[in-house]
């Protein structure tokens, strides 16, 4: 297993001094948000400073369940410009958001579309190199809409239906109150990379581990984990409104070696 870091924990703008930190402290790699005006610049100082790279997609704007043609076509164009800088820079993976319907009486079709548009990324992926990690989602309490997966079984059908591989987010999966041994036993190879943060188990707020009521530490992820052959990306996902890169760096829950 390796420490890596969502580019998104650092803020807006991150230096060589962050990136050189980031390495000294034992990450092996980050991965950048697309949506981040300095992205390119930060795939450029990830891999100045020897660090792994991989991507979170942009999904503001770029729906999957989309009804909307227009649509279709721009996350085709930006998705397939994103893997192309991932690929230049030697990057490996990609994480994707599923969409949401436009009303929940539409979750059909919505999930036809998002099934059909996700498999065609993930071979565009592969054409370049790359895997697609299929995230999953934190459903709408109040049914206006349906977000996909917003079950572990929605999920696990389209990473089946798709050939995806999955990047789970232990956030999301609390919110959810799914059991993470058991959700993690069910994925079995499928699981690429995993988000590692806290919160309330009632909204995503990207709390340190420790911190929030999961009672999920580092040691327990890992033991889980481990008891489940994976061998991915641990990747520390951090709310930088809450907290500092120094203070995600000096956090005993990021203490562990590679």
């Amino acid at each position: 297993m390796e420490k890596w870091l969502s580019l998104w924990s650092a803020g807006q703008e991150k230096t060589a001094e962050d990136m050189a930190a980031l390495k000294n402290a034992g990450f092996a790699g980050v991965e950048i948000w697309a949506e981040h005006l300095t992205a390119e610049k930060d795939m450029e100082l990830a891999k100045e400073a020897g660090l792994k790279i991989g991507l979170h997609l942009p999904f503001h704007d770029l729906n999957l369940a989309s009804p909307f043609k227009e649509v279709e076509d721009l996350i085709f164009r930006v998705n397939q410009e994103w893997l192309e800088k991932l690929q230049a820079y030697g990057g490996g993976h990609a994480v994707i958001h599923g969409g949401m319907a436009w009303a929940s009486e539409g979750e059909e079709e919505a999930k036809r579309l998002v099934i059909d548009r996700l498999t065609r990324i993930r071979q565009m992926a592969e054409e370049l190199g790359c895997t697609i990690l299929f995230e999953n989602q934190i459903p709408d309490g109040l049914n206006y809409t349906h977000i996909f997966p917003s079950s572990v079984d929605e999920w696990l059908e389209i990473l089946d239906a798709t050939g995806t591989a999955a990047c789970l987010d232990t956030g999301h999966l609390a919110v959810l109150g799914a059991p993470l041994e058991e959700t993690v036993a069910r994925l079995e190879k499928r699981l690429v990379s995993v988000h590692f943060s806290d919160n309330d188990a009632k909204g995503d707020l990207h709390q340190l581990p420790g911190e929030g009521v999961t009672g999920l530490d580092t040691a327990k992820l890992m033991h889980i984990l481990n008891e489940n052959d994976f061998d991915g990306p641990i990747v520390f996902e951090i709310n930088p409104y809450t907290y500092t890169l120094e203070d995600i760096i000096r956090h005993p829950s990021a203490q562990f070696s590679n």
